[in-house]
C-alpha cells in the first residue's frame, strides 16, 4: 500500500478575511490540489462569550474515501496576539487531550516513533503565528480521524460594540454541521446582525444566552455575526480564583483612545517588501492607508526602498497638496520575486520609515540597524507579529496591523501621537501584570495580572510619550467577580506569553516554562498526543490527566524501560579511525583489466563528448519526471513496511558479501603493509580531473526557454508563467541556473531565494536550497540555510555536519572542527542512532581534512587524540540527500570495471565504500587512497524514495574530490532531483567521472 500525502490548509475563524478549509492532495510534483476522496465529514464550533473574551473549540473529523492510507496536514495562521491553548487526537475513536513538549524534544520523539508507521500528533508554532498538525493514518474506505484544537480570543470593537464574526463560506456541504455559542452574565439580549439560517437564535436561560444548530447536508447560507453593545460606564472584571489566596483577573477598561498632534515628517522613508511573500499583502488595504495619510500630511518628499534578498533604492515622488498619483502607480507596478532578507537593511537618513512587510525573514537574519521610529506595516495572514513588535517598540515607532483593523482607523497611529498605557501604580496585593511594557490604546483595554486576598484596587496610568494624563481605577473583589468554568489563567498567561516572545530569544527559557505550565504553543513548545501509555514512559512525557494512573502504575512497577538515548557515537568513531588506518596503511597492487564487472553501455564517456584541453567546469545535474502518469499508483509513496522490508534485503545481500569475503580470508591482490613514518599526503599526490554531467531539465516548461542565452528575456518569461508554475520549486531551481549559466548571477541569487518564501521551517525545502547555494558559492547564504535546519532540527547529526560543512566554506575552521565534533558526542534517541549508524566514518575524515588543512589555526584541545588520524586520498566522493526515510545508493566503477557499490564495498585496487544509509539522509562516502590510471565512473541509484513534497523529488548533492586532506584538494559540487524514468534502472544515474 502506497502512501498519499494530504496538506489541509485551515484559517480559523477569526479573521474577516478568514479561508475555510481546504483539502488538497500532491500531484506528485510537490504541489497540492483538490482531492474530493478526503472530505470534512464533520465540523463542530463550540463558542463561549463572557465581555469581550471568547473560548473557542473546532472539531474536525476527516475522512477517507479513497482506497489508500492517507496523511493529513492541517496549517492555519492565528491573528495578532492569540495562541493554540488545547490540542487533541482521536486515539482508537476517543479524544486524547495533549500535553506541552518542548519543540525540539517533540519533533525527536515524532521522528522517532513514526518509524513505526503511525504517526503521534504533534502541533507546532511556525514562523509567523501560524500552527501546524498531522494526522497519520487516516485509514482507506471512509476511515475518520478527529481533531480538536481551542483557542482564546478577544472580540473587536465595531463602532459602539464588540463583534463576534464566524465565516461560514463554505463552497461544499458538510455531511455534519453543528454551532453552538453560549454568552454569559449578559443581560441584554446579543444583537444577530448575520445568521447561518433562521433557526439559529438565542434562547435565555437565567444569565446565560444560548444559540444552536445541528444541520446534516448542510451549506451554510450566511455568516454569524454577533454585537454586544458597549455601556459607557461599563468596565467588566472576571477573576478565577487559584490555589492558595491567590487569584487570576481580566478587566476590561474603557477608555478613551485619545491622540495629540505631532509634528510630522518633510521627508519620509517608504520601505517595501517586493519578496516573493510580498505578493499576497493585501496591496489595497496598504493604498488606502498612505491615502489617509496624504489627506493629512500633504505635502513632503517620499523617498521609496525595497526589500527582498537584496536592498535598493528606489524613486523619490514630491507629494504636492496630497496629490500622490504617481507615488501610487510606480508602487502597483511592483515586481515580487527573491527571498527575504532583513540583513540587507541599511541606515536611512530620513525622519520616520514606514516599512510595509509580513516581517517573516526568510533568506537572512535581520539586521537591526534603523534607530528612528520605524511604523510597521501588516496586511497578511501570515505575519511574523513578533518581529514587527520588536521593531517598531525598540524604535519609538508603532505597529499597524491592517489585517485585522480598518486603514483609516491604524492611519492615525502614523499622523497623531496616541494615547498609551503606561503602567500602573505599585501595590502590593498584584503582581505579575501584563502588559507590563507601554502600549498603545486603541478604543479599549485590557489588563490582567495576579492578585493576592480577596479585594484591591488597581490605578492604572494613561498618557502621552512619559507624560500621566489620565489614571483609571479598577476595583477587584473575588467573591463578586469570580466566575466558574472559565480559564482567565489562560488569558493571562497568553498576554504574558505575547509580550515574552517580543523579546524571543532573551526570554526563551521563561517562554518554554510558561508555555509548559499553560498548555500553550508558542516558538519554544509544542503540544503532543501519543498513542499509548508506555511510549509516555519511554520518552519522559508527562501524560494528560486521563492516563496518568496507569502511567504511575508503570512507573512504580519499571513495567516499561524509559528511551535509552546514544549518549554519544565516540568510542564507534574510535574503532572506525583505527579502521580507516589500516585501510590507508594497506597497498594495494594494481591489476589487470577484470572482466567479472563489465560496464554497462548504456551511457558513453564524458571524454567521448569533452575535448581533453577543453577547460572543465562546475556542472549542476538536474532531473525530472518527463511523462504525465496519470495513474495515481506511480505517483504515490511507498509505505514504511514496504520500505523496510526493501532495506531488509539490501542489508542481506550485504551480509552474504561480508560472509564470503571472511570465507575466503582475504580480498583478492591485496598485501597489507604499515605504513614507514615519512609516508605524507605528497607521496600520493596524483593529477587527475573531475568531469560532471551536464542532463538538462526535461520539465515541460522549460520549452519556454528553448535556445535563449538573453538573461534579461529569460527572466521576463519567467515572471509571465510563474502564477502557472509558482508553487513548484524545481521551477526556480531551473530558471536560476539557466540566469547563472548565461552569467546572470544577481538575477540567479533573486529567482532561487524565492524558494525560501514559499514555505519557512521545511527542512527538505531549506536543505534543498542550501545545496543550491552550495554549488552556486554562495556561502553566507548556505550559512543562513544550514543553520536554520540545525535550528529546527538538532536531533539529526546530518543537520550538524551540513552547518558544519557551511563553515569551512566560509572561513570558520574552528566552528567547523567544533560541529562536526559535537555530532560524535551528542545525545540520540536509539532508532536515529540505528538509522545513521555508520555516519561516523565520514566525519572522521572530515575532522581530519580540517586538520591537515588548517591546523595551524585550530585548538585541538578538546579533540579525542584516538580519532586524528593523516588520510589523505586521492578520490573523495560523498552522496548525502534532503529527505529522511529515503535509500540511495552511490556507485563507483574504476578503470579496471569493477564497482564499489553497497554489497562489493572494497576493490582490489583500494577502493572502499562506506556503510550502506536504507532510511535516512545518508551520508555515504567513496575513498581511494591511491588512484591508478584511466577514468572512473560515478553513479547513483535511487533505491527507494518515500515522499514527495513541496520540494519535490528527494535531492542529491554530491561532493566530489581530488586530492583530498592534502592541501592541494579540489571539489566540484553536482547537485540533481530523482528522474523516475532513471529510477533503479540497472545503470543508475551518471554524474561525473575522475580521469587520472
Amino acid at each position: 500500500m502506497k502512501r498519499l500525502y494530504i496538506k489541509f490548509l485551515l484559517f480559523f475563524p477569526v479573521l474577516f478575511l478568514a479561508q475555510t478549509p481546504v483539502i488538497e492532495s500532491p500531484d506528485g510534483k510537490g504541489n497540492y490540489k483538490k482531492d474530493d476522496q478526503v472530505i470534512l465529514q464533520k465540523l463542530q464550533i463550540e463558542t463561549k462569550i463572557a465581555g469581550r473574551i471568547s473560548t473557542n473549540t473546532v472539531t474536525m473529523v476527516l475522512r477517507n474515501n479513497s482506497a489508500r492510507l492517507r496523511e493529513g496536514r492541517i496549517t492555519f495562521p492565528l491573528p495578532e496576539g492569540v495562541n493554540v491553548s488545547g490540542y487533541a487526537l482521536d486515539i482508537n475513536g476517543k479524544l486524547r487531550n495533549a500535553v506541552p513538549v518542548e519543540k525540539e524534544k517533540a519533533k525527536e520523539v515524532y521522528e522517532t516513533i513514526k518509524k513505526r508507521n503511525v504517526d503521534p500528533g504533534i502541533l507546532e508554532k511556525t514562523e509567523g503565528n501560524n500552527f501546524r498538525t498531522t494526522v497519520y493514518p487516516i485509514a482507506p474506505n471512509g476511515g475518520e480521524r478527529m481533531v480538536q484544537i481551542t483557542y482564546h480570543y478577544e472580540l473587536k470593537k465595531s463602532g459602539n460594540a464588540y463583534e463576534y464574526f464566524l465565516p461560514l463560506n463554505y463552497t461544499a456541504e458538510i455531511p455534519e454541521f453543528d454551532i453552538k455559542t453560549t454568552v454569559f452574565q449578559n443581560e441584554n439580549l446579543p444583537e444577530l446582525k448575520e445568521r447561518p439560517d433562521g433557526s439559529f437564535d438565542f434562547v435565555k436561560n437565567g444569565n446565560v444566552w444560548t444559540a444552536e444548530t445541528h444541520k446534516r447536508n448542510y451549506r451554510p447560507g450566511n455568516n454569524i455575526r454577533i454585537n454586544f453593545p458597549v455601556h459607557q460606564e461599563g468596565q467588566s472584571v472576571l477573576i478565577q480564583k487559584a490555589s492558595g489566596n491567590a487569584s487570576y483577573f481580566l478587566a476590561d477598561i474603557a477608555v478613551d483612545s485619545g491622540e495629540r498632534a505631532k509634528k510630522l515628517p518633510n521627508v519620509l522613508a517608504i520601505v517595501w517588501d517586493n519578496s516573493l511573500s510580498g505578493q499576497k499583502r493585501d496591496h489595497q488595504k496598504e493604498l488606502a492607508l498612505l491615502q489617509h495619510y496624504f489627506n493629512i500630511n500633504r505635502n513632503l518628499t517620499v523617498n521609496i526602498y525595497f526589500i527582498n534578498n537584496t536592498f535598493e533604492e528606489g524613486q523619490a515622488f514630491k507629494i504636492d497638496n496630497g496629490n500622490w498619483s504617481e507615488l501610487k502607480t510606480y508602487l502597483l507596478k511592483t515586481t515580487y520575486d527573491g527571498g527575504t532578507d532583513f540583513g540587507k537593511l541599511t541606515t536611512l537618513r530620513e525622519a520616520e520609515i514606514l516599512f510595509f512587510t509580513d516581517g517573516l525573514s526568510s533568506f537572512g537574519e535581520p539586521n537591526r540597524v534603523w534607530k528612528q521610529p520605524v511604523y510597521t506595516i501588516a496586511s497578511s495572514n501570515n505575519v511574523n507579529f513578533d518581529q514587527l513588535k520588536f521593531m517598531s517598540n525598540t524604535t519609538g515607532g508603532e505597529f499597524l496591523n491592517l489585517n485585522e483593523n480598518d486603514p483609516g482607523k491604524e492611519a492615525r497611529k502614523l499622523l497623531y501621537q496616541p494615547k498609551k498605557f503606561l503602567g500602573i501604580e505599585n501595590n502590593g496585593k498584584l503582581s505579575e501584570v501584563y502588559p507590563s511594557l507601554k502600549e498603545t490604546v486603541a478604543d479599549d483595554f485590557v489588563l490582567t495580572g495576579i492578585i493576592k486576598g480577596d479585594t484591591s484596587a488597581i490605578k492604572v496610568k494613561f498618557g502621552y510619550g512619559n507624560e500621566v494624563t489620565e489614571t483609571k481605577t479598577i476595583s477587584l473583589n473575588t467573591d463578586e467577580q469570580a466566575v466558574k468554568d472559565w480559564e482567565i489563567s489562560k488569558f493571562w498567561a497568553q498576554k504574558k506569553l505575547n509580550e515574552l516572545e517580543i523579546f524571543g530569544k532573551k526570554n526563551k527559557k521563561e517562554i518554554k516554562n510558561i508555555s509548559s505550565q499553560f498548555g500553550l504553543v508558542s516558538s519554544n513548545m509544542s503540544l503532543m498526543v501519543l498513542e499509548n501509555v508506555e511510549d509516555y514512559v519511554r520518552y519522559d512525557i508527562a501524560p494528560p490527566a486521563e492516563l496518568k494512573a496507569k502511567f504511575d502504575e508503570i512507573i512504580k512497577g519499571n513495567l516499561v524501560k524509559k528511551d535509552e538515548h546514544v549518549k554519544d557515537l565516540m568510542s564507534d568513531a574510535e574503532r572506525m579511525t583505527e579502521n580507516l588506518k589500516k585501510w590507508w596503511d594497506t597497498d594495494y597492487e594494481q591489476k589487470k583489466k577484470s572482466k567479472r564487472y563489465p560496464e554497462p553501455t548504456s551511457y558513453r564517456a564524458l571524454s567521448d563528448t569533452i575535448s581533453r584541453d577543453q577547460q572543465i567546469e562546475e556542472v549542476v545535474v538536474t532531473g525530472y519526471n518527463s511523462r504525465q502518469d496519470n495513474d495515481e499508483e506511480s505517483e504515490v509513496s511507498e509505505p514504511r513496511r514496504e520500505r523496510q522490508q526493501m532495506s531488509v534485503r539490501k542489508m542481506s545481500a550485504v551480509a552474504s558479501t561480508t560472509v564470503l569475503s571472511a570465507l575466503s580470508g582475504s580480498v583478492p591482490g591485496v598485501i597489507v603493509k604499515t605504513a614507514t613514518p615519512t609516508e605524507r599526503a605528497s607521496d600520493i599526490m596524483n593529477s587527475g580531473r573531475i568531469l560532471t554531467v551536464d542532463i538538462d531539465s526535461k520539465a515541460q516548461y522549460m520549452k519556454l526557454f528553448k535556445d535563449m542565452n538573453n538573461p534579461e528575456s529569460i527572466y521576463e518569461i519567467y515572471l509571465q508563467n510563474r502564477k502557472e508554475h509558482g508553487e513548484t520549486p524545481q521551477y526556480y531551481f531551473d530558471v536560476a541556473q539557466l540566469l547563472i549559466k548565461n552569467n546572470d548571477k544577481k538575477r540567479g541569487l533573486k529567482v532561487l531565494s524565492a524558494v525560501a518564501d514559499l514555505e519557512f521551517e521545511n527542512e527538505e525545502l531549506y536543505k534543498l536550497l542550501a545545496y543550491k547555494l552550495k554549488q552556486a558559492e554562495v556561502y553566507d547564504k548556505e550559512l543562513f540555510a544550514t543553520e536554520k535546519v540545525l535550528e529546527w532540527r538538532p536531533f539529526d547529526p546530518q543537520s550538524y555536519r551540513d552547518f558544519a560543512l557551511a563553515l569551512e566554506d566560509n572561513g570558520h575552521y574552528q566552528d567547523a572542527l567544533d560541529n562536526l565534533y559535537k555530532l560524535l558526542t551528542q545525545s540520540y534517541t536509539k532508532e536515529l542512532a540505528d538509522r545513521d549508524d555508520g555516519i561516523e566514518e565520514t566525519i572522521i575524515m572530515e575532522i581530519n581534512q580540517l586538520i591537515a588543512n588548517h591546523g595551524d589555526q585550530l585548538d585541538l584541545t578538546n579533540i579525542n587524540p584516538k580519532i586524528i588520524a593523516d588520510l589523505p586520498v586521492n578520490i573523495r566522493v560523498v552522496i548525502n540527500w534532503n529527505k529522511d526515510d529515503t535509500d540511495i545508493d552511490l556507485w563507483v566503477t574504476d578503470p579496471n570495471n569493477e564497482r564499489c557499490y553497497y554489497s562489493h564495498k572494497e576493490t582490489e585496487i583500494g577502493g572502499r565504500l562506506s556503510d550502506d544509509f536504507t532510511g535516512g539522509f545518508g551520508p555515504e562516502q567513496f575513498l581511494l587512497k591511491k588512484a591508478v590510471k584511466g577514468k572512473y565512473k560515478i553513479r547513483t541509484n535511487f533505491f527507494g524514495e518515500q515522499q514527495v513534497g513541496i520540494a519535490g523529488p528527494t535531492a542529491i548533492m554530491a561532493e566530489i574530490y581530488i586530492n583530498y586532506a592534502t592541501g592541494r584538494q579540489e571539489r566540484k559540487i553536482v547537485v540533481f532531483q530523482n528522474q523516475k524514468e532513471n529510477d533503479r534502472k540497472e545503470d543508475g544515474i551518471l554524474i561525473g567521472e575522475f580521469e587520472f
